[in-house]
C-alpha cells in the first residue's frame, strides 16, 4: 500500500504540471505585454508634459527677451534725453 501512495503524488503532480506550462508561458506573455503597454503609455504621458513644459518655458524666455530688449531701448532712450549736451568749443 505504501508503494502505491509514493507513485500516486507522482503521476498527479506531472499531470498537474504538464497542462498548466502553457498556461504559465500565456500569462508570462500577457503580463510582459500590459507592462509593456503600461510603460509605453507612462512614456507617452512624459512626453506629452515635456513638450508642454518646454513649450511654456521657451514662451516665457521669450517674453523675458522681449521685456529686456524693451527695457534697454527705454534706457537707452532716457540716457541720450538726459545727458547733457557736450559744451561746444568757442
Amino acid at each position: 500500500m505504501s508503494s502505491k501512495d509514493e507513485s500516486a503524488p507522482a503521476e498527479t503532480e506531472t499531470n498537474t504540471l504538464s497542462p498548466s506550462a502553457p498556461t504559465r508561458q500565456q500569462s508570462s506573455t500577457d503580463a510582459q505585454g500590459q507592462f509593456s503597454a503600461a510603460v509605453d503609455d507612462l512614456l507617452d504621458q512624459l512626453q506629452h508634459k515635456f513638450d508642454t513644459t518646454s513649450r511654456e518655458m521657451f514662451g516665457k524666455f521669450d517674453d523675458m527677451a522681449r521685456r529686456l530688449d524693451e527695457l534697454e531701448a527705454s534706457l537707452s532712450a532716457a540716457g541720450d534725453a538726459g545727458a547733457p549736451t557736450s559744451p561746444t568749443p568757442k
